[in-house]
């Protein structure tokens, strides 16, 4: 399980809170829409715990992280204020 201080690097490593639009989900991927997909790094993403794959489409990074992806987004939405 996601806490806090995951959200928050999450938010770093996509180049900050202030360069993402919007958290979404669909059944095992966190969907993070980025203003500026050049500030985020997939490297650094995949090292946090739960997380197994990051791809990038266009100006999203979509996190793979199983079935529990519903409840980290919600997590993270309200972490970040989103």
């Amino acid at each position: 399980m996601w806490t806090s201080k995951d959200c928050l690097l999450i938010a770093l490593h996509c180049g900050g809170s202030c360069n993402i639009s919007s958290v979404a989900s669909c059944f095992t991927r966190v969907h993070v829409s980025l203003l500026d997909v050049k500030k985020a790094s997939s490297e650094k993403l995949s090292t946090i715990s739960g997380v197994h794959n990051v791809l990038v489409r266009g100006n999203e990074m979509q996190m793979v992280v199983g079935i529990d992806a519903p409840r980290f987004a919600a997590l993270l939405s309200k972490t970040l204020g989103k």
